[in-house]
């Protein structure tokens, strides 16, 4: 009987260990910052237009692949296009051969802090007494 039992048991296992190695994928890639936000995602054509300057990441969730990243400015468009096989910035190409048709492509944003974008200058002139 307890053969019988490690019979069943073991293919089981088996099976249940394959399920869950095959069904994990991550959610984004280490190199993205935990706080960009998701912005887009789909195994098509996907279209992001930032609201504010930043930096954008495109993650391929099929092969935990980071397909690209770079900054944007606010009001440029980014378009991922997997039949064309690139991705473009306002219509210039920034990414060229690898994006896979039917791969699952997720579109990060962390906008830029204001303290990094405005720098105050201030001229200071001494008096003469």
């Amino acid at each position: 009987m307890n053969t019988t039992v490690r019979q069943i048991a073991l293919p089981a296992w088996v099976i249940i260990a394959i399920t869950l190695l095959a069904g994990c994928q991550y959610d984004r890639h280490p190199q993205i910052p935990a706080d960009a936000m998701m912005a887009s995602e789909g195994d098509k054509e996907l279209a992001f237009t930032a609201q504010h300057p930043g930096t954008v990441y495109v993650f391929n969730r099929n092969d935990d692949r980071m397909v690209y990243s770079g900054d944007m400015e606010r009001g440029q468009t980014l378009v991922v296009d997997p039949d064309k096989d690139r991705i473009t910035l306002d219509g210039r190409t920034v990414f060229e051969k690898g994006l896979s048709r039917g791969d699952t492509r997720r579109v990060f944003f962390k906008p830029s802090s204001h303290d990094e974008r405005h720098v105050i200058v201030e001229e200071r002139r001494e008096t003469d007494r």
